[in-house]
């Protein structure tokens, strides 16, 4: 029992040598507020500075969002030090505090370590009090409105151009959708401005009275010859028949013209004869006779016309036929006229 109320006494005994340690710290603390009583949300500056010899370190506590219960910090503390006179030090550190909720605070007492590279020793900041008070109702205001909606303002060009024009975009695009679709059902071309283009016949021949009328079949440079000649007919055939001539050889050729029906006649057997000279010329070295470039050139002569669309040469028959008749029509009514008048 007795040991128990000696180690009581001297508990108290600590204590209170601690709290006259405390209070008799040769070290001073100011702590001020920049203001004391706050509106809800408003900011309030919390100055803490201590007063020391300059050979000692302050040791801030360290804060993180919140000073206390209700009482937050809106930035991270700053911390300065004043120089003064007789070597001494102001060290301070300044808060930025704010509360959302109205009431009374007590801000707590802040502990501050003061090291003099011997001892350390603690100091308290002191105990502030901090109003936070609520916005006051304006008594001119009887009853609590509803909020106002907000106020329609007229539509201008500004706004409804956009539209206007993305919805013109969207119908034009539908438009041409239709119209692209449609032509490809029919296998049309997509494109409005066709530039003409000759049928492969027409510019077979063409290609052909080049030829002769550059006299390539007299030239002793017999390869360029077949060559030209050669490649007029395969492009002909590519575009008369859809085979594929210019990537074929010879006998490719000759076999895709029988698999599109082309008859095995005396017409078939001159374009083989050709077909196979001008292979000797270009691969094999080979030097035809003047009579032979000029037979291929017939050949390949006979061979367009002979074989380009004959719906060309009907309706030309049909026009000329139509043109007759309307001749002996007209020829016919005059000749009645005549013998009416006659008689």
């Amino acid at each position: 029992m007795k040991t128990r109320l000696l180690f009581i006494l001297l508990l108290l005994n600590f204590a209170a040598f601690a709290q006259v340690s405390d209070s008799d710290s040769p070290y001073s603390v100011k702590t001020t507020l920049s203001n004391d009583f706050v509106l809800i949300g408003d900011r309030v500056g919390l100055t803490i500075s201590v007063l020391v010899p300059e050979s000692c370190k302050v040791t801030f506590p360290a804060l993180s969002d919140s000073l206390m219960k209700g009482i937050e910090l809106v930035s991270k503390p700053t911390l300065e030090t004043v120089k003064l006179k007789n070597k001494q030090n102001e060290q301070i550190m300044k808060l930025l505090i704010t509360s959302f909720d109205s009431g009374s605070y007590q801000l707590p007492e802040l502990r501050i370590a003061v090291s003099d590279g011997i001892k350390t020793d603690t100091v308290l900041s002191k105990p502030l009090t901090l109003v936070v008070n609520t916005i006051p109702r304006d008594k001119a205001v009887k009853d609590i409105m509803d909020i106002k909606p907000p106020i329609e303002e007229p539509l201008t060009i500004k706004e409804v151009a956009p539209w206007a024009f993305g919805g013109l975009l969207f119908a034009a695009l539908i438009f041409l959708l239709i119209i692209y679709l449609k032509r490809r059902r029919e296998n049309r071309p997509f494109s409005f401005l066709q530039k003409h283009v000759d049928p492969p016949h027409v510019i077979a021949l063409r290609e052909l009275e080049k030829i002769k009328e550059e006299k390539l079949y007299i030239s002793e440079n017999h390869k360029y010859y077949y060559t030209r000649l050669i490649d007029t007919l395969r492009i002909y055939i590519e575009g008369r028949y859809e085979v594929n001539a210019m990537e074929q050889t010879t006998d490719e050729i000759l076999f895709g013209l029988k698999g599109v029906g082309f008859p095995v006649d005396e017409q078939y057997k001159q374009l083989q004869e050709t077909l196979i000279l001008a292979d000797l010329v270009k691969f094999a070295k080979y030097t035809p006779f003047v009579s032979d470039n000029e037979n291929s050139l017939k050949v390949a002569f006979d061979f367009v016309e002979k074989t380009k669309p004959i719906e060309e040469v009907k309706e030309t028959v049909i026009i000329e036929e139509v043109k007759n008749d309307k001749v002996e029509e007209v020829a016919g009514l005059s000749n009645e006229q005549d013998n009416k008048t006659l008689s």
